[in-house]
This record gives structure tokens, C-alpha cells and sequence, in this order.
């Protein structure tokens, strides 16, 4: 009789484990759902058709910022950890909530001049500033709308980013995105 009773258990932590896995399963399908332009956000696609496999749908979500669309892209890339690293089939990695390569990321930062005064090791810490990526991932949109292909795969699902509008001043939004070195002595 004792013997049914572990059986019992071992049956209960089985079925337990298989409905976590089920329902894993069902998250992970609502997720991809919330992050396609499928319909869900109220918006339909004009004519019905579907997007073309080429181009991303420009349709995902109307009336959203740079900002916004940036945040939907790290949701989408990295769900949003800045701790993040991927390894490519490839075999080289992506780091941090949007995923940026590190010869990517080292090459804008430089073009924008966006921590002028960092050593190289400094500069791969950056790499794990989410906020710092997304700075720099408006930069890159901003300087040439056609950067969203870095992202093309992820884009594919939430859609073309909003159209920027021109900045009057470029060196002026630049200065927000600028690196300010933490005083090391003062982080420890």
C-alpha cells in the first residue's frame, strides 16, 4: 500500500509537470501571438492581404513613436533583459535587450560619437545599457530610416518603425544619447 502512495505522488508531480509544460506552451503561443500584427491590437490590414515576406507589414501599429516602437522591439528581441546573449547559427553573438552585435554597436557608437572618451572595455560594458541601446537604436533610425534591417527578422513580426521626423539639429539629439562615465569609486 505504501508503495501506491509513492506511485500516487510520482503520478501527481508527473501530471504536474505536464501541465506546466502545457501551459508554457499555450504562453509562448499567446506571446508570439501579441507580438504579430495579426489583428489583435484592433488595427486590420487594408485589403486583407498579408505581408510580403520581403518587406515588413508598415501597418503593425499606427500612430506609435520611435520610442515606442524601439520598446516594442526589445520586448520582441530579448523580452527586454539587458543581460541578454544570444548565439547566432553563425556562431557569433548578440548582446543586450536589442540583440546589437558587437562590431554593430562599436561602429555606431564611434560614427555618433557616443562615449568619445571610453576605453574599447568601457565601451562593451555600453553594450549592457539598455537604455544607452535604445538611445543609440534611435540614433541609427533617425540617421538612415533604412537601419531597421539590423533588426529585419524581428521587424518581419512588429512591423517598420514610425517614420522619423527630421531633426533640425542632429549634434542636439546627439548629446542625449553621449556617454557619462560613472564615477567607479562612487558605484562601489
Amino acid at each position: 500500500m505504501g508503495h501506491n502512495r509513492l506511485n500516487d505522488g510520482e503520478n501527481a508531480v508527473r501530471t504536474f509537470h505536464r501541465f506546466t509544460r502545457i501551459l508554457s506552451g499555450f504562453t509562448m503561443a499567446c506571446l508570439a501571438l501579441q507580438g504579430q500584427s495579426s489583428g489583435l491590437d484592433g488595427k486590420q490590414n487594408p485589403g486583407g492581404e498579408k505581408p510580403s515576406h520581403r518587406e515588413p507589414a508598415s501597418h503593425a501599429v499606427r500612430h506609435q513613436t520611435l520610442e515606442q516602437w524601439i520598446e516594442r522591439l526589445a520586448v520582441a528581441e530579448s523580452r527586454n533583459r539587458p543581460r541578454s546573449v544570444h548565439q547566432d547559427r553563425d556562431g557569433k553573438y548578440n548582446y543586450g535587450c536589442l540583440q546589437f552585435r558587437e562590431k554593430t554597436f562599436r561602429s555606431y557608437v564611434e560614427k555618433f560619437d557616443l562615449a568619445p572618451d571610453a576605453r574599447p572595455e568601457e565601451v562593451m560594458d555600453l553594450i549592457y545599457d539598455c537604455a544607452f541601446q535604445k538611445r543609440l537604436a534611435a540614433r541609427m533610425i533617425r540617421d538612415n530610416p533604412e537601419n531597421w534591417r539590423h533588426w529585419r527578422k524581428t521587424v518581419r513580426r512588429i512591423g517598420l518603425p514610425p517614420v522619423p521626423a527630421a531633426t533640425p539639429n542632429p549634434a542636439a539629439s546627439d548629446a542625449s544619447a553621449r556617454l557619462k562615465l560613472p564615477n567607479k569609486s562612487a558605484d562601489q
